[in-house]
C-alpha cells in the first residue's frame, strides 16, 4: 500500500521511532508473530484505547503515594490542623464482559508493584464464596512474601506482622489460620509457637465464635489496618463485584467508612509519623450489577462520605482507531496497511476487546489471517474474513474452539469449569487420584491448556483466562451429564477431605449442585443433610455466617417430614445452628421460628439448654428483659441454683457483706491457684448466671449482687472458668453500686481485668463487661477521658467476638462518655446518629432508646439536629421504659432531661425533677454528676430564697463530692471547688468564693473538662457582676462564651450572649 500523504509518512516514521522492535526488525518466525496476537499481551506496558482511564488511575495512585510519603513538616502541619492522616480513594470500573476491566487492574497492579505498594488482589466468581476469595487474597499476600535485600520493605512487612499478632487474640488467630494458613508461616520467630498452639486448640465451637455477624469482617479490617500502618500505600482490587454478596458488601463498606479516623502513629525508634494510604479499585459488569443491590448501595454509601474521593469509570468499547493501532502494533505493519482490517474486525466485534482477541484467534486458526514466510508479514483477505460469522456474544466462537480440543484437555477443563473459575494444585491432585475421572497426566494437560490460552497459572492456582471461557465450557456440558459430574467430583473430594475444612466445603458445594431438583432416596437425603451440617460448623468456625446459612438451609430442606422421630439429633443440630446464625445476623423472626420448632421437640432438659440460651438472647435483643430473666432463672432452678422471688436492699447488703469478707484481700495469685471448673452442670449454671447478670443490670438491678455473689461462691467451690471473670467484675460492680465500697469494688474489677486480658476469649469478655468494668468501676477512679477512649477498643473487641449487642453497648458508652467529658457537641451528635442507625439495623432497641435520650440533650445544647434519624420524645421513651420495666432507660431519661434544664440555668425545674425521681439504694456513676447538678442548683436558689433546706442540700452535696475527690482528684476536684465557691458566696465570704471559683476554673482546664470550665467561668462572671465587679465579670463571661463555643453549646452561647450584650444585672437574674 503506497503512501497517500505526507501525514501518513510522518505517522509511520514516528511509530518506527517509538516502537522500533515492531517496525525496524525482520519478523521471520510465524510462532513469534502468533504470540503477539494476544490483544492484552504485556498489559503492564501498554493498553490500547485506555489512555484516559490509565491517566486517572495513575493520578489517584500518585495522590495516595504523596500522602503516605509526605515530609515530616507537612505531617506536623496536618496534625496541627486536625486533618485526617488516613487518605483513601476508591475507583469503580464498570463495563460489559470482555471490555478489559481486569486488564486495567493488572496494569495498575504492575505499576504499584514497581513502587513497592502492598497489594491485595480479589477476583470474585459465582462459584466461590466471597469470604474465601478475600481470605485467599490475604493468603496469597503472606504466602508470596520472602525476605528481600530491601531492608525497608522487610521492616514494613515486619511491622505488619507485629501489628496483627498484637491486635488479634489467639482465638481470632485460630479462625484466621483456618482460612489464611500462610499467616502462620511468618514471621519465623513466632511461627512454631503459633502453629503449635493452633494445633492443640483445634477448631472453634459455636459458643467460642461469639454472637454476631461481624467477627470475620472485623478480623479482616484488623489485617487491612495492619497493612496500612506499615508506612506503605496499600492497593485492594475487587474484580467482578457483581458476584459478591451482601456480607462482603458490608465488609467493604465497613472497611472504608469505619477507617477514616485513624490516629497518628509515631515510630518510637525512628521518630517518624506513619500516614495511612489506601486505594480500592473495584470492577463490575454494568449489565449484571443491577441484580446485586447491596453492592450498589455500598458504592453509594462510600460516594456520600465526605472524606473519601470516589471515581467512577465506564469502560466502553474500543473505537476503530483503537483497533487499528492494536493491529498495526501486533501485526508489525503501518496503520495504512491495517486500516481496512481494523474496520472489519471492529464491525464484527463491536470493539469489545475480548471479542476482538477471540475473533483474531479464530481467523488465525481458520487460516484467514496467517503469517507468510515468503513476504515476512501477515496477510489476509478481507472478503473472506467478512464471511466469518460471529454471534451476538462470543459463546459460539468459544464453544467451537472447545469442541475442537482433544479428549484429555476437554475432560480436564470440563471438570475444572464445574469447580469454578479457578482450581488449585491440591484439588487437582485429589481429583487425579480417581483414574476413571481423569485417567491421564492432568498437570501435563493443564500446561497445554495454558498454551491454548484457556487457563493461566499463578503459583499453585490455575485460573480460566476469562470467566466467559469458564461459563461457556460449563454450559456446554449437557444437563443430563452436569449434575452426575458434580456428584462424582463432590464424592471424590469428600472421601479425601478428613478434617480439611476447605476441601469439605468444596465437596459439599458440588454435592449440593447435584441435589437441586434431584429425586433422592431417604438414606441419601440423610447423608447429604449430615455433611451440610458439618459444612455449616466449618463455616461458623470461620465466622462465615452467610455461607453457614446456605448449608443449614440445604440440610433442613433434605430432612424428611418425620424428622424429629427418625433424625432427632440431626434435626436438633440443624435447627439450633439455624437459630444461632439468625442471631448472628440479627434476624429476630427467623431465630424465633427455629427456636419454637426446636424447643417444642426436645426430649430432655440437657438437649434444651442451647435453645434456652438462644431464646434468652432473642428476648433480650427484643428488649424483653423481664422475660429473658425469668427464662434464665427457670433454667438455673433446674440446674440446682435457686433464687428468692422478692429481693430488697437489706437482702442485697447481707449478701454483699458475706462476699466482701471473701474477696477482701483477693489477688491475681490467689485466683490463679483455683483449679479449672470441670462439672458440666456448674459450667452451664455459670453460663446462664452470666447471661442473667447482663439482663438484670438493665431491668432488675437488685438481682445483680445476688447473682454475682453466687458466681463467686461457685468459683471458689468448683473452680475457675471464663464466666468466673464475669462473676468477679460484677461482684466488684455490686460492691460499688450497693455497698458504697468503691475501693474494694475497683480492686476486684482490676483483678477481673487482668484475667480478661489473659484469656484467649478476651475480646468476648471485653465486649461483655464494658458497663460494669469501664463505665462504672474505672470511670470514677481513673481519668475519665482515658476510660472513654477504651470504649472504642471495646467496640472493636465486640466486633471481633461477633457480639453485635456488646458492640452497640460499647458504642453507646463511648458516646455517653464523650458527652460527660465535654467533647464537641456537633461532632458528638454524629456519633449518636451513627449509634441510633446501627442499633436500629441490628435491632438493638434498648441501645437505640438510650441513644435517643442522650441525643435529645445534644440537640438542645448545640441547637442542631439531623434528618438522618427519627427520634422519640422523652415522654414516648418514658412510656416504653414503664411498659418494658427498663429502669436504666427511665433513669437516663430523667437524668438527661434534668441535665438539660441545668445547663440553661433553670434550677427550679432541676429540683422539681429531682424530687420526682428519688435516689434508690443503687449507686450509679451518674449519681456523681447528679450530686453536682443538685448541689449547684440548691446553693444558687438558696441565695435567692434563703431556704434552709436548700442550703442543707448544697452542703450535703459538697460533703459527698469531697469523698469523691479523695477517690479521684482528676475527675472531681473542679466540681468540689465549684460547690465550695457557691457555698462561700451563699455564706457571704466573697474573698474565699473568688479564690474557689478561680481554683475550679484552673482544675477544669488542667483536667480537660471544657464544659465545666465554661460553667465555672460563667458562675464566676455572674458572681463578679452581682458584687459590683462589672468589668471583671464581663471578662469572665466572655471566657465562658469562648469555652461554651468550644464545647459547641450554641444554644447556651446565644442565651448568655444576650446578657453580656446588655450588661444588665436585672436581666442576669432573669437569665439564671
Amino acid at each position: 500500500t503506497a503512501l497517500a500523504s505526507m501525514e501518513e509518512m510522518l505517522c509511520d516514521l514516528n511509530r518506527m521511532k517509538k516502537d522500533p522492535q515492531h517496525f525496524l526488525f525482520d519478523r521471520t518466525c510465524p510462532q513469534k508473530a502468533l504470540d503477539y496476537t494476544s490483544f492484552f499481551a504485556n498489559t503492564e506496558k501498554h493498553l490500547y484505547g485506555r489512555k484516559r482511564e490509565i491517566d486517572i488511575l495513575t493520578r489517584t495512585k500518585q495522590d495516595i503515594s504523596n500522602h503516605v510519603y509526605m515530609s515530616d513538616e507537612m505531617s506536623m502541619a496536618k496534625i496541627k490542623s486536625r486533618e485526617n492522616i488516613f487518605h483513601c480513594e476508591a475507583a469503580f470500573l464498570s463495563g460489559y464482559a470482555g471490555s478489559g476491566k481486569s486488564h486495567l487492574l493488572h496494569h495498575l497492579i504492575h505499576a504499584c508493584k514497581e513502587d513497592n505498594w502492598f497489594i491485595l488482589n480479589c477476583k470474585f466468581d459465582k462459584h466461590s464464596t466471597p469470604i474465601m476469595i478475600m481470605a485467599k487474597a490475604f493468603d496469597d499476600f503472606f504466602g508470596r512474601w520472602v525476605p528481600r535485600l530491601d531492608s525497608a520493605m522487610d521492616g514494613s512487612f515486619h511491622r505488619v506482622c507485629l501489628s496483627i499478632f498484637s491486635t488479634i487474640d489467639k482465638e481470632g488467630l485460630i479462625q484466621l489460620l483456618e482460612i489464611i494458613p500462610n499467616l502462620g508461616k511468618i514471621p519465623p520467630e513466632v511461627q512454631t509457637d503459633l502453629i503449635g498452639y493452633c494445633r492443640d486448640q483445634g477448631s472453634s465451637s459455636i459458643d467460642k465464635v461469639g454472637f454476631g455477624t461481624k467477627r470475620r469482617t472485623q478480623l479482616f479490617q484488623v489485617l487491612i489496618k495492619s497493612l496500612c500502618s506499615s508506612g506503605r500505600p496499600v492497593l485492594i482490587t475487587l474484580d467482578d463485584l457483581q458476584w459478591s454478596d451482601s456480607t462482603n458488601a458490608d465488609s467493604i463498606k465497613g472497611l472504608i467508612l469505619n477507617y477514616q479516623d485513624v490516629p497518628c502513629v509515631v515510630n518510637d525508634d525512628q521518630k517518624e509519623i506513619c500516614h495511612h494510604g489506601l486505594m480500592i479499585v473495584g470492577t463490575f459488569r454494568s449489565n449484571e450489577i443491577g441484580k446485586n443491590k447491596c453492592i450498589l448501595e455500598t458504592m453509594n454509601s462510600i460516594e456520600q462520605s465526605e472524606n473519601i474521593k470516589v471515581t467512577k469509570l465506564d469502560i466502553g468499547e474500543l473505537t476503530p482507531s483503537d483497533v487499528g493501532n492494536f493491529l498495526s502494533a501486533t501485526l508489525c505493519l503501518p496503520l495504512r496497511y491495517t486500516q481496512e482490517l481494523a474496520v472489519l474486525v471492529h464491525s464484527k466485534t463491536r470493539g469489545n476487546p475480548f471479542f476482538v482477541n477471540q475473533f483474531l484467534k479464530t481467523i488465525i486458526h481458520n487460516r484467514m489471517l496467517q503469517f507468510c514466510v515468503k513476504s515476512r508479514r501477515w496477510e489476509w483477505d478481507c472478503d473472506v474474513i467478512d464471511m466469518q460469522m460471529i454471534s451476538d456474544g462470543v459463546a459460539e466462537l468459544l464453544a467451537t474452539r472447545y469442541n475442537q480440543l482433544h479428549h484429555p484437555l476437554k475432560q480436564t477443563v470440563k471438570i475444572a469449569s464445574c469447580i469454578g473459575s479457578q482450581i488449585d494444585d491440591s484439588t487437582i491432585d485429589l481429583l487425579s487420584s480417581e483414574e476413571h475421572l481423569l485417567p491421564f497426566d492432568v498437570k501435563g494437560v493443564l500446561q497445554l491448556a495454558i498454551t491454548e490460552g484457556i487457563v493461566e497459572k499463578a503459583g499453585p492456582l490455575y485460573q480460566f483466562t476469562h470467566d466467559l471461557i469458564q461459563q461457556t465450557i460449563y454450559e456446554s456440558i449437557p444437563n443430563n451429564e452436569r449434575k452426575p459430574l458434580h456428584k462424582v467430583i463432590g464424592t471424590v473430594l469428600l472421601r479425601s477431605a478428613a478434617n480439611n475444612s476447605t476441601i469439605h466445603l468444596l465437596a459439599v458445594d458440588q454435592i449440593n449442585l447435584y441435589c437441586q431438583d434431584a429425586d433422592l432416596g431417604s438414606q441419601e437425603r440423610s447423608h447429604i443433610a449430615r455433611i451440610n451440617a458439618t459444612a455449616a460448623k466449618f463455616a461458623i468456625s470461620a465466622s462465615n455466617f452467610e455461607q453457614a446459612r446456605s448449608y443449614v438451609n440445604a440440610g433442613m430442606r433434605l430432612l424428611n417430614n418425620n424428622r424429629w422421630k427418625e433424625e432427632y439429633s440431626l434435626s436438633l443440630q440443624l435447627y439450633e445452628m439455624s437459630a444461632a446464625i439468625s442471631c448472628f445476623n440479627g434476624d429476630v423472626d427467623g431465630m424465633s421460628w427455629c427456636l419454637r420448632e426446636a424447643i417444642s421437640n426436645v426430649i430432655s432438659f440437657e438437649d434444651s439448654l442451647t435453645s434456652s440460651g438462644l431464646l434468652a438472647m432473642l428476648l433480650a435483643a427484643s428488649s424483653k428483659y423481664q422475660e429473658a430473666i425469668s427464662n434464665c432463672l427457670s433454667i438455673l432452678s433446674s440446674l440446682g441454683e435457686e433464687f428468692p422471688r422478692e429481693i430488697n436492699l437489706g437482702t442485697v447488703l447481707n449478701e454483699l457483706a458475706v462476699i466482701q469478707n471473701t474477696l477482701a484481700n483477693i489477688s491475681v495469685g490467689q485466683v490463679k491457684l483455683l483449679p479449672a471448673m470441670a462439672d458440666k452442670t456448674k459450667l452451664n449454671a455459670m453460663k446462664f448466671l452470666s447471661m442473667v447478670c447482663s439482663y438484670s443490670i438493665q431491668s432488675k438491678p437488685m438481682l445483680v449482687p445476688i447473682l454475682s455473689c453466687r458466681m463467686v461462691r461457685l468459683t471458689m467451690e468448683n473452680g475457675f472458668c471464663d464466666d468466673s471473670i464475669v462473676g468477679l467484675v460484677t461482684a466488684g460492680f455490686s460492691l460499688f453500686s450497693f455497698a458504697d465500697n468503691v475501693e474494694l469494688g475497683y480492686q476486684i474489677g482490676k483483678v477481673g481485668e487482668f484475667f480478661i486480658e489473659e484469656s484467649p476469649n478476651r475480646h468476648a469478655l471485653r465486649s461483655r463487661l464494658p458497663f460494669e468494668l469501664d463505665g462504672t468501676l474505672k470511670a470514677v477512679v481513673e481519668p475519665a477521658q482515658s476510660v472513654v477512649a477504651l470504649f472504642h477498643d471495646r467496640y472493636d473487641s465486640a466486633m471481633l467476638a461477633g457480639d453485635v449487642g456488646g458492640a452497640m453497648h460499647s458504642l453507646l458508652s463511648y458516646c455517653l462518655g464523650k458527652l460527660h467529658t465535654g467533647s464537641e457537641l456537633v461532632s458528638l451528635s454524629k456519633f449518636f446518629v451513627a449509634c441510633i442507625k446501627q442499633s436500629t439495623k441490628y435491632q438493638q432497641n434498648f441501645v437505640r432508646y438510650l441513644a435517643m435520650s442522650a441525643y435529645h440533650l445534644c440537640i438542645a445544647l448545640s441547637g442542631t439536629s439531623s434528618n438522618e434519624v427519627d427520634i422519640m420524645s422523652f415522654e414516648e421513651l418514658n412510656q416504653i421504659g414503664k411498659r418494658e420495666k427498663h429502669l436504666q432507660l427511665l433513669y437516663q431519661n430523667f437524668f438527661n432531661e434534668m441535665w438539660g434544664y441545668f445547663w440553661v440555668g433553670d434550677y427550679v425545674k432541676v429540683l422539681e425533677l429531682s424530687k420526682k425521681y428519688k435516689p434508690t439504694g443503687q449507686k450509679r456513676s451518674l449519681e456523681v454528676t447528679r450530686t453536682i447538678i443538685e448541689g449547684i442548683a440548691s446553693l444558687n436558689l438558696a441565695r435567692k430564697t434563703h431556704h434552709a433546706s436548700l442550703r442543707k442540700n448544697g452542703e450535703d452535696a459538697l460533703q459527698k463530692m469531697l469523698k469523691w475527690e479523695k477517690i479521684s482528684k482528676w475527675n472531681f476536684q473542679h466540681c468540689t471547688t465549684l460547690l465550695q465557691a457557691e457555698l462561700h458566696y451563699l455564706n457571704g465570704d466573697i474573698a474565699s468564693a473568688g479564690s474557689a471559683y478561680k481554683a475550679s476554673i484552673a482544675s477544669a482546664c488542667e483536667h480537660k473538662f471544657v464544659h465545666y470550665e465554661a460553667l465555672a467561668y460563667e458562675l464566676y462572671g455572674i458572681f463578679c457582676v452581682e458584687n459590683g465587679m462589672v468589668k471583671e465579670g464581663a471578662s469572665q463571661l466572655q471566657m465562658a462564651l469562648d469555652k461554651y463555643t468550644q464545647w459547641g453549646a450554641m444554644t447556651k452561647v446565644k442565651a448568655l450572649q444576650r446578657f453580656v450584650d446588655t450588661g444588665d444585672p436585672s436581666f442576669l437574674r432573669k437569665f439564671r
